[in-house]
């Protein structure tokens, strides 16, 4: 077996595409951040850690870690775990937790944490969708059109509120860079209904789809409609631009998220376990 390390998202896209998209929805993730960093090297805050394992020269694996988030993994087999366990290990790359394939997530949190001496813990659990075809939500009032300056305000406070949700706060200062951005790129949408309803972004793209994310609505405003007209509606205009997919990260062990996505069109592909080192 031999590993090949990368800093650089282009170099590493090129010498794992092929692999990776022989299972796009699954590997969405690596594909649509390499793409974009790929894209955009000057957005790269921290180095990055990209490798590749091959076996009798085919690639067995390929793992990637953007600062501050966790190592994400394609599914691989347990040896191979090894040799990119060592790697990390003697780069002394800092992992703040793990997330992949159910059990390749696993057995890799299993051999660091027996390597470190630390432990680790489930941090969510989460169900890959695909998208190829919208089936129409239930209408509602209101209209979707892109997120502007003048939303500012609220689309920060919607991403802080965001992050809390998921377990993965920011600063109000990150938020507002993070909105800034989004509208810079015009990538963040928002439905409109006298008034911002609800937000949805698009991001990731790889060769034939895009990640949909940031999905967040009010507590008062939930259960009218809004979110699933706005993914539907984001998610209708990404095949319409010429995407054969869209892919979207879900929580488990939040029902109602997963059933509104299923009745616009998401299909399950597969699971995603996230665990967490201390």
């Amino acid at each position: 077996m031999k590993l090949f390390h990368y800093d650089d998202a282009a170099k590493f896209l090129k010498h794992a595409k092929h692999f990776l998209e022989a299972q796009e929805a699954e590997n969405n993730l690596i594909l649509g951040v390499c793409s974009w960093f790929a894209a955009h090297p000057e957005r790269i805050k921290q180095t990055p850690y990209f490798a590749i394992v091959e076996e009798n020269k085919r690639i067995e694996a390929a793992a990637m870690m953007t600062p501050p988030h966790k190592l994400v993994l394609t599914r691989a087999k347990a040896e191979i775990l090894g040799v990119l366990v060592n790697d990390l290990l003697q780069r002394r790359v800092v992992l703040p937790g793990v997330n992949g394939p159910g059990q390749t997530s696993l057995a890799f949190a299993k051999r660091w944490a027996k390597k470190k001496r630390c432990t680790y813990r489930l941090r969510r659990s989460l169900r890959i969708y695909q998208l190829s075809h919208v089936t129409p939500p239930r209408p509602v009032s209101g209209r979707m059109r892109l997120g502007l300056a003048m939303d500012k305000d609220v689309m920060v406070e919607w991403t802080e509120n965001f992050g809390k949700d998921i377990g993965e706060p920011q600063s109000k200062e990150e938020a507002a860079e993070t909105v800034e951005q989004l509208v810079k790129d015009e990538r963040l949408y928002v439905w409109d209904d006298d008034g911002l309803r609800s937000i949805a972004t698009w991001t990731g793209p790889t060769t034939h789809g895009v990640r949909i994310g940031l999905v967040y609505t009010l507590p008062e405003f939930r259960c009218k409609g809004y979110a699933s007209a706005c993914v539907a509606a984001l998610s209708r205009a990404m095949l319409n631009s010429g995407r054969r997919f869209c892919y979207l990260f879900t929580d488990l062990s939040n029902p109602v998220s997963n059933r509104i996505y299923r009745r616009i069109g998401y299909v399950p592909v597969c699971d995603f376990v996230e665990y967490q080192f201390t």
